[in-house]
């Protein structure tokens, strides 16, 4: 079972991938990778997937409606470090404000815990190539606690 203070430093990681994925230019090699995530069979709208790499700093994007993104590794440049990373879907998103100063609610864990802190998802991601990571995930089983 995951705690609270795990489930803070996932929100915290994904929050800070998205929010540094806009800045300039440099660092080490990356692919592109972009994809699409289900769950049983239906698109999965505003999740957060998260890339890791067994070394070097993770990799994020949100699913649009029809579950479809595209990785941000950081300073304006789109991809993930080669080589075989894990990777975590969530939903749990704390409320933000929005651009007409309006607050954008929160949401809580639909995903099982299997795809996100117990993560059983891996995807190698290869040099030089636009490497395109589908998952298809099932309901069902715990969620981690929101």
């Amino acid at each position: 079972m995951v705690g609270s203070r795990d489930m803070r430093v996932m929100r915290f990681l994904a929050g800070s991938i998205l929010l540094f994925a806009g800045c300039g230019p440099g660092g080490p090699e990356i692919a592109s990778v972009s994809g699409r995530v289900t769950m049983d069979g239906k698109p999965l709208a505003n999740a957060t997937v998260v890339f890791i790499p067994e070394n070097g700093r993770p990799s994020g994007a949100s699913t649009d409606a029809d579950g479809k993104y595209v990785l941000n590794f950081s300073q304006g440049r789109r991809g993930a470090i080669p080589g075989k990373n894990m990777v975590r879907v969530m939903t749990i998103r704390d409320p933000t404000p929005g651009e007409d100063g309006k607050s954008i609610p929160g949401s809580k864990e639909t995903v099982p815990a299997k795809y996100n802190t117990a993560t059983e998802l891996t995807f190698d991601v290869a040099p030089g190539k636009r490497n395109v990571a589908d998952f298809d995930l099932k309901s069902g089983g715990p969620i981690s606690a929101n």
